[in-house]
């Protein structure tokens, strides 16, 4: 019987070379994320291991003074892919030329101010050339400071990723403050104005819409590799990017930010959307710059899941371990291109008891600790304090305000007379002076009490249990079967149903459980049926970012000036926004737009202020009090400030004679 190739066996022939090309393509794909993923093994092995001295020499960089301002370029290059750099680039100077710290013509939204450094560092040399400490030169070193020693401290928390823009957790941002650096930072000291971070000027056009950053030339991560302009594109167009979970952030940018591009090796040129009172903050404060030799190879979905421990900056520390569940340790980055910090490393331990925070304080184990208002009250005029350190309280913008939010897209909670209810039904000088041992201050809305944007003629809800029944009732909030809580037909279907509602919050402290119990027994007393819940951060996270919540309570972070659109303007409602509650409202909307675009201070504090009362008015949010920063500190640090802002452990030292670690 004669063998033939039939039609069959063409099809055999053509499905088998398919299956053959596809097996191929698909390890060529695995091979180059294996490489990736090695690239990135490369960069946290480089974190574990001591760093050496630079890697790289800084030439060509002497002190001195430049004489004039770089010229602002007016205008912009037609049809620039934000992402791409002009077609023609105009250099703000040669690489070598000699720069200082003090040089800016329009460096913010008040013309005029120059820039300078923060007043923690006011004599920082940032040059090139070596010294040994952070906040003044090596000829003004205090009589006994030495270098070395390790600071340990407390978090009743781990983050989930340290992944900068992924992680959102008030951890990863503390370590992020240590290991990366904007383009520039907010002052520690009053006025709170921006200094120089990356960058050690900056300019801004009359009308605010083009901004010019000039780098360090000097600035190099902790690699030893340098930061370039094309670092800072890359960080912007990352975050712009979809499929990075950042949506938030992403969210703010796309809303002011119309293109970014490079203009030599150390400058980089915004040009904003429309006019913004804080476009110096968006385009150089809100990111951390990330380096494009280490990130740059990961596609999203490995940034966003798989390098949950990759941290790797240009800041004064690295992130040398971290211990799941135990703790993480930060070394002083050898490398870094400004003065160092004093101590070698920061080991953050991660205790979720209080109790057990302050016992390791008392047994010398730990050198600083937040301790708890009750903790506060009984030991800071004790004798073991006054022998084994000290103690540090100070209000700041940066700590917020503690409030009870409510989702407005229920029905029960969608009227407004329901929600000025709740918070009559609560006294707050007695939730201070109970939950929170007198300290803290009673506030009517989200801005810095002690900035001009907060609106002091607004008199908080007063604790009025009678106002608030008879405001429940007029919505149809009435006790009809007499069972001791209220009910109402809501769908208008003949059906009374009763109030009832989840108070959901983090879990791990006394504090929580307290303030349930407490909203609990005051929302019964009215008629109204409260169940607790308490989730772990993440699962509340995710609970809060799905909308899948009735009543939440949470500290807010604040700023001196705050731009309260990512929380409260309703395109961010949807969309996993950051207005989290659903505030809706067309006034409030048009209010916070125009003070956006508003460069006169003057006017813009008007405009804060009635949106302020609106909020104050409809009551998204009960808004509760501040809660200032309290600290324990281990004896022997010196240089100790309560700076208004935050407590900077990078100006702090130990005397050799008491050095234990």
């Amino acid at each position: 019987m004669q063998n033939r190739f039939t039609v069959k066996d063409f099809f055999y022939v053509v499905i088998g070379l398919v299956i053959c090309l596809l097996l191929f393509l698909n390890m060529v794909k695995t091979n180059r994320e294996v490489e990736a993923l090695d690239r990135v093994q490369r960069a946290l092995k480089q974190q574990n291991t001591t760093l050496g001295k630079l890697q790289r020499a800084i030439a060509g960089v002497s002190a001195g003074a430049r004489t004039d301002a770089t010229t602002f370029q007016e205008g912009s290059p037609d049809g620039v892919d934000p992402r791409e750099p002009p077609p023609a680039r105009t250099p703000s100077g040669p690489d070598d030329e000699p720069f200082q710290e003090n040089v800016a013509a329009l460096p913010s939204y008040q013309p005029g101010v120059d820039i300078a450094f923060s007043s923690a560092s006011p004599a920082v040399n940032r040059h090139g050339m070596a010294q040994q400490w952070q906040t003044g030169p090596d000829a003004e070193l205090p009589q006994d400071f030495t270098p070395g020693d390790t600071l340990i401290l407390v978090w009743n928390a781990q983050p989930q990723t340290l992944t900068p823009f992924v992680s959102r957790d008030a951890y990863a941002a503390r370590l992020s403050h240590e290991i990366f650096e904007p383009l520039c930072w907010v002052n520690l000291e009053r006025p709170f104005e921006y200094v120089p971070g990356l960058a050690r000027s900056w300019e801004v056009s009359e009308d605010g819409l083009e901004l010019i950053f000039h780098l360090f030339p000097n600035a190099v991560w902790s690699d030893g590799e340098p930061v370039t302009a094309d670092d800072v594109i890359f960080t912007f167009d990352l975050v712009m990017n979809d499929e990075i979970d950042a949506p938030h952030l992403r969210s703010y940018l796309k809303e002011n930010l119309q293109q970014w591009y490079a203009l030599d090796p150390h400058t980089v040129r915004f040009h904003m959307k429309d006019t913004y009172f804080d476009a110096v903050g968006i385009c150089g404060n809100l990111l951390w710059i990330l380096p494009e030799h280490v990130y740059g190879d990961l596609d999203p979905q490995t940034y966003n899941t798989r390098v949950r421990e990759l941290c790797v900056g240009s800041g004064p520390w690295v992130l040398d371990s971290w211990t799941k569940g135990n703790q993480l340790v930060l070394a002083r980055n050898e490398n870094y291109w400004g003065p160092k910090p004093a101590l070698k490393k920061q080991i953050i331990r991660v205790i979720i008891s209080e109790l057990a925070e302050l016992q390791e304080f008392k047994a010398g184990n730990v050198d600083l600790i937040g301790p708890t208002p009750q903790q506060w009250t009984l030991n800071v005029d004790s004798q073991w304090l006054a022998q084994r350190g000290r103690s540090v309280l100070y209000h700041s913008p940066l700590r917020g305000y503690a409030y009870i939010g409510y989702n407005l897209r229920l029905a029960k909670l969608a009227d407004k007379r329901v929600r000025q209810a709740f918070a009559m039904l609560l006294d707050r000088r007695e939730m201070i002076d109970t939950l929170r041992e007198g300290l803290g201050r009673i506030i009517t809305g989200p801005f810095y009490f002690d900035a001009d944007q907060y609106d002091r003629t607004i008199e908080p809800w007063p604790y009025d249990p009678q106002r608030a029944r008879r405001l429940l009732a007029e919505v149809g909030w009435v006790d009809r079967d007499g069972d001791g809580v209220l009910d109402a037909d809501l769908n208008g279907d003949g059906i009374r149903e009763q109030f009832e509602i989840t108070f959901l919050m983090p879990s791990g402290s006394t504090y929580a459980q307290r303030l349930q119990r407490y909203v609990q027994e005051k929302f019964q007393q009215a008629g109204i049926k409260v169940n607790l819940d308490q989730l772990e951060w993440f699962v509340f996270e995710q609970r809060l970012r799905n909308r899948d919540f009735e009543m939440v309570s949470l500290a807010a972070n604040g700023r001196p000036e705050a731009d309260p659109y990512p929380n409260w303007h309703s395109s961010q409602a949807d969309n996993r926004g950051s207005n989290d509650v659903g505030f809706i409202h067309p006034e409030a909307d048009r209010l916070i737009e125009e003070a956006r675009r508003t460069l006169d201070y003057e006017k813009r504090m008007k405009l804060w202020h009635r949106f302020h009362r609106i909020l104050h008015e409809e009551q998204p949010f009960t808004f509760l009090f501040t809660q200032p920063s309290l600290a324990f500190v281990d004896g022997r640090f010196r240089n100790v400030h309560h700076r208004p802002l935050r407590l900077y452990t990078s100006e702090w030292y130990v005397p050799l004679e008491v050095q234990l670690r």
